[in-house]
Order: structure tokens, then C-alpha cells, then sequence
């Protein structure tokens, strides 16, 4: 397991620091992760601890979740949105925003509609919580983890009940894109050439059906919580989706996956 310093040490210390959730493959995390392994940049890694309090985080970042990405005295990207923009700032080759504007426009409303409020990993995390959120009779400790992902994540029962078709139709999307690329003769999402939202989808693709243990040692609760066993997401669900995740880290990131 990668080294980890307290969010205290890691403020101190110039240069590029990622906040990260330790022995846990959060799918932003590992697309912020996967955009600097692609791009070479170094960082130093610090630790969020999921459930905290994280108050030296809160004090830095201005909230508590994990990924947060700091360079230098500015202010920390805790956005996925800004994180992307910070990477390509620090090393612009190669390059992972589309220079043509069609192209970067496109991308930029796929990755949203996996990464940004309401998308395909906020609706899943929705689905995670939502059993023992929707269930009077659950333990006190399951409830209090949920509630504290349901709080993040604005739960109501309405939108959880909702999620799986959100999720569906989002990887229907994915799966009709990469097919008409496929046809051009391109194993990308976009253009002919490795984009950001490649990284991303190999990520969370995790949320579905997560690598198998020797390449992603995850906490065995956590496997079980990412499995999919919703039968409307595992129509969804196609093998072409599965064959760009595994394309992606077997030539661009690294593996095993180091938590």
C-alpha cells in the first residue's frame, strides 16, 4: 500500500499534494490518480479518513471529501472539474482536453454526466445508501455510515429510487458512443487519441463491476457495496464497455491499482 502523510505534514510541504482515501478505489480519486500517472507528474499522497472528521482538511479545502489536489499556496481543487484543468496546466503533454472545440465540448458533457452532480457516480452512491437509508429496522452503525454518504450526496428516497435508470441510460450513452467509434476504426471516446474521459469511465466502471482482486485489492465490503446487482444497470451493462476499461489500464494505467 502506497505511504501516506497526515493532511498536516503534506500542507506544509511545497510542490503537488493529493488528498486520498486510503485502501479505497473512490472513483474520482482514481481518475485524478490515473490523469497524473498518465501525465507524469509526481505528488505526495495525504490521508482523508472516510466517516471523519477531518478537520485539518476542512481547514485547508474547505470540506472534508476526498480527492483534493493542492499545488504549491493556491487553493486546493476539490473538484473534479478543476483538478482536470490543474493537470493540464502542471504538464500539458500529452494532453487530455481536445484542442478542437467540438470535440472538447463533447467530452466535456460525458465526463459530467459520469463525474458531476447528479451523474452516474453520484446516482450510484445514491443506490449504496439508499437500503439501509429506506429501512427503519437497520443497525445503528450501517445507518450512521449512510447517513454520512447520504449527506454528501443530498439523499432523498425519490431520486435513489430513480438512480438506476439514470445510471442505465448514461451507460447506454457510453456504450452507443463507443460502438460509432469503434466503426471509425478508434478505441477512444473521442477524436482518435486518449482523452480524459477515458480515464474517467475506466474508473468508474468500478462502480458496476470492479477489476478483479489481484489487480484491485479493495476492502472485501467495499467489493460487495461496487458489485452491481441492480438488473436494469446490468442490462446496461454491455461487454464493450468492460473491454475500453480493461483496454485503458492495461496500456495507459497502472496496475495492480496502488490504494
Amino acid at each position: 500500500m502506497a505511504e501516506y502523510l497526515s493532511v498536516e505534514e503534506a500542507r506544509a510541504l511545497p510542490g503537488l499534494r493529493v488528498v486520498l482515501s486510503p485502501g479505497v478505489p473512490g472513483p474520482w480519486s482514481e481518475s485524478a490518480k490515473g490523469i497524473l500517472y498518465v501525465k507524469k507528474i509526481p505528488y505526495v499522497k495525504a490521508r482523508q479518513e472516510i466517516g471523519g472528521e477531518n478537520t485539518a482538511l476542512v481547514e485547508w479545502s474547505a470540506q472534508a471529501t476526498a480527492p483534493v489536489l493542492a499545488w504549491n499556496d493556491e487553493p486546493p481543487r476539490s473538484t473534479w472539474i478543476q483538478q482536470l484543468f490543474l493537470a493540464e496546466r502542471l504538464q500539458p503533454t500529452p494532453a487530455l482536453i481536445p484542442a478542437n472545440i467540438e470535440e472538447r465540448m463533447l467530452m466535456f458533457g460525458y465526463c459530467n454526466e459520469l463525474c458531476g452532480e447528479h451523474g452516474f457516480g453520484w446516482a450510484k452512491r445514491l443506490m449504496l445508501v439508499h437500503p439501509t437509508l429506506a429501512n427503519p429496522n437497520a443497525d445503528e452503525q450501517s445507518r450512521g455510515f449512510s447517513k454520512y454518504i447520504g449527506d454528501k450526496y443530498g439523499y432523498e428516497a425519490v431520486e435513489a429510487e430513480a438512480a438506476p435508470a439514470r445510471c442505465a441510460e448514461i451507460l447506454r450513452t457510453l456504450s452507443t458512443r463507443l460502438e460509432q467509434q469503434k466503426a471509425k476504426g478508434s478505441p477512444f471516446f473521442i477524436g482518435t487519441q486518449l482523452s480524459a474521459l477515458d480515464i474517467y469511465w475506466a474508473a468508474f466502471a468500478a462502480l458496476v463491476q470492479p477489476l478483479p482482486h489481484e489487480l484491485c485489492p479493495m476492502p472485501r465490503s467495499f467489493r460487495k457495496m461496487y458489485t452491481n446487482t441492480d438488473p436494469t444497470i446490468q442490462t446496461a451493462a454491455v461487454p464493450i464497455l468492460f473491454e475500453h476499461r480493461e483496454f485503458i489500464y492495461k496500456n495507459y494505467l497502472e496496475l495492480p491499482v496502488d490504494l
